[in-house]
């Protein structure tokens, strides 16, 4: 990827999911290792202990992969298998796992820049989300994808849409004018809208236009480097985020958006139930009024509906005809 690594080069910390490599500069790089990248807890374990050494010893860190996709999200076998033995504890920790690194990556003491190629789907979309920045290759393909399996975003995708979708809006506006960006934002995650290219991945919000795009994928990571070191000078933690929400009035009328593509047979009962469950995280539950909420509150609803989800038979159905299809 980049002569920034080579092959003899030992790791700092290692498991079988991703390694850690200083790559010069005080600049370190963490590989995820798989083809696909599924999100494990063991992954989720490893970036943790990861950030606590960049935060500790190094400068920065570049957050990607030599393999062809960055990550296609949480392990749907592994997640079914436990809703159906209902093992909620199991499903709850992992989830507020890949939340509490999605978070500290977002609010670390060192730039970290997500480096993304191919597919950055569900989990993985909300890892880059986390990151200061994204050298993004060219090909990627990003995508927030849960409600095809009868989930929502639950690992800080839908708290970061939010806060994306009303960023820079001016507040005070009459709330119908605050609703258009609302609902186009709440149609991509709805349709599990997935980016054709990198470019494409700005349109629909999950990047940046700050980002960057890499068209050589032999110079992505170098370039991802290049990012994190312009990031020091005077770089400053952030802090925890304060998300502007519509509440109850933004979710009665996206709820009667939904009905309107179920009278029109658009969608059907069970997708309605998930859209307007989207829309109550996404406008940050039953608020009597638009005002600003806090990132946790937000997380905190992603978990609680993500969770019920998986006890509902029509979302293991899903899940299950995903993974079928996966198998084809």
């Amino acid at each position: 990827m980049s002569t920034s690594k080579t092959a003899d080069m030992k790791p700092i910390i290692s498991n079988a999911e991703a390694s850690l490599f200083d790559i010069g500069d005080g600049i370190t790089y963490f590989e995820l290792h798989g083809k696909l990248n599924i999100i494990e807890d063991s992954m989720l374990a490893i970036l943790d202990s990861a950030l606590d050494e960049v935060e500790t010893n190094y400068s920065g860190m570049v957050l990607g992969t030599e393999a062809g996709n960055f990550s296609v999200g949480l392990n749907l076998i592994l997640l079914l298998e436990r809703a159906q033995s209902k093992d909620w504890d199991a499903i709850s920790n992992t989830l507020r796992n890949l939340q509490k690194v999605c978070t500290r990556l977002r609010l670390s003491t060192k730039p970290v820049v997500a480096a993304t190629v191919g597919m950055a789907l569900g989990g993985g979309c909300e890892l880059a989300f986390g990151a200061d920045a994204v050298q993004a290759f060219t090909d990627s393909k990003l995508g927030l994808v849960e409600l095809r399996v009868g989930l929502i975003p639950g690992g800080g995708g839908t708290t970061e849409m939010a806060f994306r979708c009303l960023e820079g809006q001016q507040t005070s506006s009459p709330i119908q004018q605050l609703l258009a960006p609302v609902q186009t934002t709440i149609e991509t995650i709805r349709q599990a809208k997935v980016s054709q290219n990198a470019a494409d991945a700005v349109e629909l919000g999950y990047l940046r236009k700050t980002d960057l795009i890499s068209t050589k994928r032999d110079n992505q990571l170098q370039d991802a480097k290049q990012s994190v070191l312009s990031l020091l000078d005077g770089y400053q933690s952030p802090q925890p985020r304060q998300v502007f929400v519509l509440g109850e009035e933004g979710i009665n009328y996206l709820k009667q958006q939904f009905q309107e593509l179920r009278q029109a047979d658009t969608i059907n009962d069970y997708e309605q139930s998930l859209a307007e469950k989207l829309a109550y995280v996404f406008c940050g539950g039953m608020l009597s009024a638009p005002q600003y909420a806090a990132e946790q509150d937000l997380l905190d609803l992603e978990h609680e509906v993500f969770l019920s989800l998986c006890s509902e038979p029509k979302t293991h159905a899903m899940i299950e005809s995903t993974l079928k299809k996966g198998k084809k």
